[in-house]
């Protein structure tokens, strides 16, 4: 194994990947609202739990978080698959590259398009900090894959398959 084949493409990527872990697990994503009626004592207009006006997208999203989890082990298989040598069918970070953008686009869906909660609960919901980190991060990702795949293909453009 040897570690100096890691360019920083793939540094980027394994921090990219702790902060998404970080994002996900701890930092919150949703901030409700204080002054909203449906939120008065035991009231169902609480995504986070009774009385929990702040959540994590652990706590907020029941399958959406073991999937961001899968994602943030990417990099890190890129970066076994370097330092091992391991010869691949196709360019090395291309898969890490179509998870991160896979994640970006998840997140966004879930925080832009789709927000958590029904009814009552999706009153006064404000994305905080770790939903940005995460989009960040997730980008992180897909930068990764791209500069590995760029680099191992020495900036070359493929052929589209078909052609002679």
């Amino acid at each position: 194994m040897d570690f100096s084949k890691l360019s920083r493409s793939e540094w980027l990527g394994l921090a990219a990947s702790a902060l998404l872990v970080v994002a996900v697990l701890f930092l919150p994503w949703f901030d409700l609202s204080t002054d909203t009626p449906a939120r008065a004592p035991g009231g169902d207009g609480f995504l986070c739990g009774d009385g929990d006006f702040s959540c994590t997208g652990f706590e907020t999203f029941p399958i959406l978080r073991w999937l961001l989890l899968a994602a943030a082990a990417a990099p890190w298989i890129l970066a076994w698959i370097v330092v091992r040598g391991n010869k691949l069918s196709w360019p090395p970070g291309e898969m890490t590259m179509t998870v991160g953008f896979t994640a970006f686009v998840l997140i966004a869906y879930n925080g832009i398009i789709d927000p958590p909660g029904s009814g009552n609960q999706e009153i006064g919901i404000t994305k905080a900090v770790g939903y940005y980190v995460a989009l960040l991060a997730a980008l992180g990702i897909a930068a990764a894959g791209i500069g590995r795949s760029v680099e191992e293909t020495g900036g070359s453009p493929r052929k589209a398959p078909g052609t002679v």
